[in-house]
């Protein structure tokens, strides 16, 4: 399967979500101190993915804790730029998956967070980043995608696991998947302009608007089709207004 045809089955969004469930993860309340995976590797997920380890290699050597970027890979709170838990002081692939320990800053809200991480109201992990779609290849006999490489942007602490992920089927015609193409390069070079955390939130906002555009159904489209104003006839109200007199 080749690059385009990956394209179209898994879509074209700016950004998307993986979560993992991962019952070992530790925190310590009183430092401020939780530790954990944000990822596995090797294991094929619901939206038929493996990633594998070295995937995120790149991304940490540019971006991570002891790189010298000042945008670096954040820790967040269900992927919000705007609730910041604190920071990374290790995150780095290791045999099992994307290994990470963070301290958290001295806020309520965090407190919060912390204290339901203990009890396990709150435990699961997720990532937010791009599919580098050269850097992916489909294994037929596992019928999954391979992702040797992604763009991590973020980790975050999350109550459900993000479902903009959910699987696309596929687009219907070729010339769509080719317009999002074209519209999704458009955007991207669009939003160079700005700084990389506002990036990052104009690519949250339009992945939402196609993951929702997704879940349309062919009843939902023919009921908006249903719905849609028809064109005037403007021949026959003309005709009509000729029986009044002004």
């Amino acid at each position: 399967m080749n690059k385009q045809q990956i394209i179209n089955i898994k879509g074209n969004r700016p950004v998307y979500y993986k979560s993992i469930s991962e019952p070992d993860y530790q925190v310590d309340v009183p430092s401020r101190k939780i530790s954990g995976y944000l990822a596995s590797w090797g294991n094929i997920d619901l939206d038929r993915d493996i990633l594998v380890k070295g995937c995120c290699s790149k991304s940490l050597q540019e971006h991570g804790v002891g790189s010298k970027s000042a945008q670096k890979i954040i820790l967040l709170y269900m992927h919000d730029m705007d609730q910041p838990m604190g920071r990374f002081t290790r995150l780095e692939e290791d045999e099992k998956g994307l290994y990470y320990e963070a301290e958290c800053d001295a806020l309520e809200r965090i407190d919060e967070v912390l204290y339901q991480m203990s009890t396990g109201t709150i435990n699961q992990h997720s990532i937010g980043f791009r599919y580098l779609w050269d850097k992916m290849e489909y294994d037929d006999t596992l019928d999954a995608y391979v992702c040797k490489e992604i763009r991590l942007f973020e980790g975050s602490v999350v109550t459900i696991g993000a479902n903009e992920n959910t699987p696309f089927t596929g687009f219907k015609a070729a010339e769509l998947a080719d317009q999002q193409s074209d519209l999704l390069q458009e955007f991207e070079y669009s939003i160079k302009k700005f700084d990389e955390k506002t990036q990052y939130k104009l690519r949250q906002i339009y992945a939402k608007q196609i993951a929702l555009s997704e879940t349309l159904t062919d009843v939902d489209q023919k009921e908006l089709l249903r719905q849609q104003p028809k064109a005037a006839d403007w021949l026959k109200i003309a005709n009509e207004l000729k029986h009044f007199q002004l």
